[in-house]
């Protein structure tokens, strides 16, 4: 199992928490099959919480490998930005290229040496396949098709490369939701039976404690909106506080504060400017990076969870707040619908004033709360049963390794 791109804190958004649970609950459902995970430096320790009897780790990236790479893609960001599109894709193809043999030359014959019979790959690109030995990949989505303008034009080619890398290498492929599926059959010529749909399963956790959270941030429970998400372009921050000050313009209960977590960041730091230039400053946290237990604890307290992102593969944070009980209004265009399954308050991300609206009925409509939550409950328990996924992914494995005989 590739896990050489986890990255440690909250960069890898909700890839991480996925990939986690999974791993632990393939050990649990397998626990006669061994796990090996290829590692990075800067994660390898911490994922020692994931040893098992069948669970072992490899690190094969080491930290001036691993630590380079973010540098080198702004540098060749900056030092190509004069140079026609063109040029610059194939320059970020190259990168990509260059990246991938990197990696494996640090590695090589590494699925050998370990007995492997097939690697997984949960963060898409094929990096460490070997010639006889199958790979399946995790397809989370094609936004940087859908939205090349929130990437740089090299971070497109490096994500265009590791999607097509797994359309061509891969045995199989494991889009999170019917919808990313479709988007990558209708982008590729690809074989309908090489790719499944199996959905993002967490288990719904069974304590949370929301007071200290709330304690160290100055918060009331029940009196703030929750946007759960990393300041990447696509999340849609800047209309979410346009938005926010238009309900506060439009009578929204002085008290009621919005409180957007996330790595911190250069785009954090503009978007807290934004926020004070809009007079909203002493309305609006940025609570930052919050471990996995702090995080449910603060969803837990909050009057809602609004999430206006432009583009998800599946949507997890949806399904965590409906888990705890947390009513949620979010965008109404790709996989969100799908995994609200009607259990959402849906609006179009792209009016300030849908967002608007939609925040104030959180807030002032209490049978619209008690509907929400209602259905949230039960479309949360559709989606908790993390052995599930694990045992749908076994299968795969099992269909693809059978097949190679």
């Amino acid at each position: 199992m590739d896990l050489t791109p986890l990255l440690p804190g909250g960069e890898n958004g909700g890839a991480k928490a996925f990939a986690l649970t999974l791993v632990r609950h393939l050990a649990l459902a397998a626990p006669r099959t061994r796990f090996v995970l290829l590692t990075q430096a800067a994660s390898h320790s911490e994922l020692a919480a994931l040893d098992a009897p069948n669970v072992s780790r490899v690190q094969v990236v080491g930290a001036r490998a691993a630590s380079a790479r973010p540098g080198l893609l702004r540098a060749a960001s900056r030092a190509l930005a004069p140079f026609p599109v063109a040029l610059r894709r194939l320059a970020g193809s190259l990168g990509y290229r260059l990246h991938a043999a990197s990696k494996r030359r640090g590695a090589r014959g590494v699925l050998r040496k370990s007995g492997a019979a097939l690697l997984f790959c949960p963060f898409t690109a094929p990096t460490y396949r070997e010639a006889g030995i199958p790979a399946v990949c995790t397809l989370y989505d094609l936004q940087h098709r859908a939205y090349p303008q929130f990437f740089s034009v090299e971070e497109v080619a490096l994500r265009e490369g590791a999607f097509q890398d797994a359309c061509r290498e891969a045995a199989a492929l494991a889009a999170i939701s019917e919808f990313s599926r479709a988007a990558a059959l209708q982008a590729v010529n690809l074989d309908a039976a090489r790719i499944c749909a199996i959905a993002l399963r967490l288990a719904a956790p069974s304590h949370v404690d929301a007071a200290a959270a709330m304690a160290r941030l100055g918060l009331a429970r029940g009196r703030y909106l929750l946007y759960p998400a990393n300041f990447w372009r696509h999340k849609n921050h800047e209309m979410l506080l346009a938005a926010f000050g238009m309900a506060c313009a439009a009578g929204l209960a002085a008290d009621l504060k919005l409180v957007c977590t996330g790595e911190p960041g250069e785009r954090q730091q503009w978007l807290a400017q934004a926020a004070a230039r809009g007079g909203e400053a002493q309305r609006v946290v940025f609570a930052g990076y919050l471990p996995e237990d702090e995080l449910r604890g603060l969803m837990a307290g909050a009057r809602g969870v609004v999430f206006p992102s432009l583009y998800e593969g599946f949507g997890l944070p949806l399904i965590e707040a409906m888990a705890l009980g947390v009513p949620v209004a979010c965008g109404n265009a790709t996989a969100l619908p799908e995994v609200a399954g009607g259990a959402a308050l849906l609006f179009d991300a792209r009016l300030p004033g849908e967002i608007a609206a939609a925040i104030r009925k959180l807030d002032e409509d209490p049978a619209l709360r008690a509907r929400l939550v209602e259905a949230g409950l039960a479309r949360a328990a559709e989606f908790s049963d993390a052995g599930r996924m694990a045992r749908e992914y076994l299968e795969l494995f099992h269909s693809v390794t059978a097949a190679r005989g």
